[in-house]
Formats: structure tokens, sequence, C-alpha cells
């Protein structure tokens, strides 16, 4: 991955943009899937201590980072020295670290800043409102429990505007979170969520260079900008807005929740040998499974759908392999899938039985 994609939506943002295409429909995914890509996340944009590092009280905050797991990294900070997109030639870190424009500009994103003169070090971006984590289509989810308000296009009938797809969430206790340029939306506005659920996929629609999660914090009644990470630096905080550590316990975790993981296993049995029994499980809030069921080289056909059983009883044509694939789906939206083994019926006069 380039420098230019990991640093993702920078002065884009600021773009005009008066094209506006006749529909908004997402690409697909593209090539190379998640688990290939190669991410350089240059250079790091946090403290040492890293995107989890106990940066505020232990006391106090609600939120829990938007995605699930570890090793994901920050592309872009919220800038304390006027989170407006009004570029002014500084950029202030939660931490008091500060870039100026004097001290150099990134040449592929001149809104990236040295902090240090005459080197690379850069910092993003001037003028940010909220936090770019670098994720590629890879699961959103809730950073706490409430409401969404907002399920939609930033701008309807263009792909290339604002934020792109995005989630606002209204969390009911004066503070909203919006989640943006997703390459899919998995709620709609009015719906209830809870912390960890799954409310989209990451991506890279409206004004956006690369691949990201735009996560941003925001008072409800005013849509004024807050850092989740509050100000740690020294002094006062040149944002006079800002509402002080918002992280749960005081640092930035994913939520803790129990994923699916299906396990599953396939036997010929009954006193024919035509039968075959199927069994799965796993673990996870609310779990219910879909059961496929393939036959030799045929394509699949749906035994069970969304149930909550845990075992099913097949009867095979003898001659014939199957095997059948469980996916596992929770109340939260998270899933998983995994295959039994294939089974030859053989039938009860066979040798093989």
């Amino acid at each position: 991955m380039v420098r230019g994609t990991v640093v993702a939506a920078l002065i884009v943002v600021l773009a005009i943009v008066t094209a506006v295409p006749t529909f908004a429909a997402p690409l697909p995914i593209p090539d190379p899937k998640p688990k290939e890509r190669i991410v350089d996340p240059y250079p790091a944009q946090m403290p040492a201590a890293g995107i989890d590092g106990q940066y505020g009280p232990t006391g106090g905050g609600f939120l829990t980072l938007p995605y699930l797991g570890d090793g994901h990294f920050v592309s872009s900070n919220f800038d304390h020295c006027g989170p407006t997109y009004q570029v002014d030639g500084v950029i202030c870190r939660f931490d008091g670290t500060r870039a100026y424009a004097g001290n150099g500009r990134d040449p592929e994103a001149t809104v990236g800043y040295a902090m240090t003169a005459g080197k690379s070090d850069w910092l993003f971006y001037d003028g940010h409102d909220g936090w770019d984590l670098g994720l590629y289509y890879e699961q959103v989810v809730a950073a706490a429990d409430g409401t969404v308000t907002y399920a939609d296009w930033s701008t309807p009938g263009c792909t290339t505007c604002s934020f792109g797809q995005g989630v606002r969430i209204d969390h009911g206790n004066g503070f909203d979170t919006l989640y943006g340029h997703l390459w899919r939306i998995d709620v709609s506005r009015g719906q209830r969520v809870s912390r960890g659920q799954v409310i989209g996929i990451s991506g890279t629609t409206g004004a956006s260079i690369g691949e990201h999660l735009h996560f941003g914090v925001y008072r409800h009644a005013t849509w004024t900008p807050v850092d989740p990470f509050g100000w740690s630096g020294g002094g006062r905080d040149p944002w006079p807005d800002d509402a002080g550590n918002l992280w749960l316990n005081g640092t930035a975790k994913s939520p803790i929740i129990a994923l699916p993981m299906v396990a599953a296993k396939a036997d010929a049995t009954g006193d024919a040998g035509t039968d075959v029994a199927i069994s799965w499980s796993s673990p996870g809030a609310g779990v219910t499974y879909d059961v496929t069921q393939y036959r030799d080289d045929e394509l699949g056909t749906t035994l069970l759908s969304r149930s909550t059983a845990t075992s099913t009883l097949v009867h095979g044509d003898a001659g014939h392999s199957y095997w059948f694939l469980v996916t596992a789906l929770t109340a939260l939206g998270e899933s998983d899938a995994n295959a039994t083994p294939p089974v030859t019926v053989f039938g009860s006069g066979s040798p093989n039985q």
C-alpha cells in the first residue's frame, strides 16, 4: 500500500465536487483481499503508547473503538488547532505535539506537516475534525449503545462527495458518533444498536483517496466536533469545545464481545447407512445458523436459515458424497462459517459401510 493510500482522507475533503454521477452504487471489494495486503503505516501518527495508551482518567468515558481486534493504525488525527477543515498552517495533536507548515509539507498530501523542521515525520492533517483509522473493507461496529439517526450517502446521488456512505448514532448523552466512507451500510435510520454491533463495512466512498474509516464524535445539539482523546498536552486545550477523554475507562479499546467460531461435523449413520447426522456449535450472543448442503460437485441447497437448531439429520443417496457449510450470525451481526469434512454414503449392502 503506497503512502498516499495510507494517508486517507486528507485535503480531498475540502475539494468542491461539481460532477454528480447519475447513481451511487459502491464498487465491489477489490483485490488484494484484506488478509493479503501489505500495510505501511508511514509515518506513525500516535504517541509511543499507541492508540490504546492511557491518555486520560479511568472513569467517565463511554466509547469503545469502532472495530474489532487489534492491528489497526491511525492515518489522520483530530486537529485541536481548528477542527473546521480550514487550513491554518498548524496541526495540534491531543498530547500537545504540533506540526507546522513551515517545517515542511508532505509532497503527496500537502495538508500533512513535519513535526520536526526539515524531516519527514509528517502529522496529518490540518483542519481535520475526527480520526481516520486504517480499516480495509472490514466490519465497522457501534462505539456505544444508541439510535441510528442517519444511514445514507452524505450527498444522495454522489459517490465522491464528503464522507460518502455514512452512519450517525445518537448515544442519548449529548454526543453523536459518525462513521464515514463506508462501502456498505447494514443498519437503518431509527434502529437501536448496541456496543459492538456491526453497522457496516469500511471502504473509500466519498471524498477519499484510500481505504479507511472516518470516526468522529460530535455534540448532539450543535454538531460541534470533539476529540474522544481529550487534551493531555501542556496548557489549555486550543479547542475550547472539547469534552475531555471519552473512552471507556480512559483507553481506546475494542469492545469485549464473544465472537462466533463455528465447529461442525457430519457422520454417516442409520441402519441403511444412508443417513447423515450433522451437528454444529458456536459461541456468541443470540446465535442463529444457516446450513447449506452440497452433494458431489453440485450447487448448494439450503437446509436451514436463521435457525437456532444445532443438529439435523439428512437422508442421503448411496454412492454420493456430501458436505455441509454452517454459517453462524450473532445478534450483534458478527459472523463465522465452517464446513464439515465430506461424508460418502455407501448404503447398507456396501463393504465400505
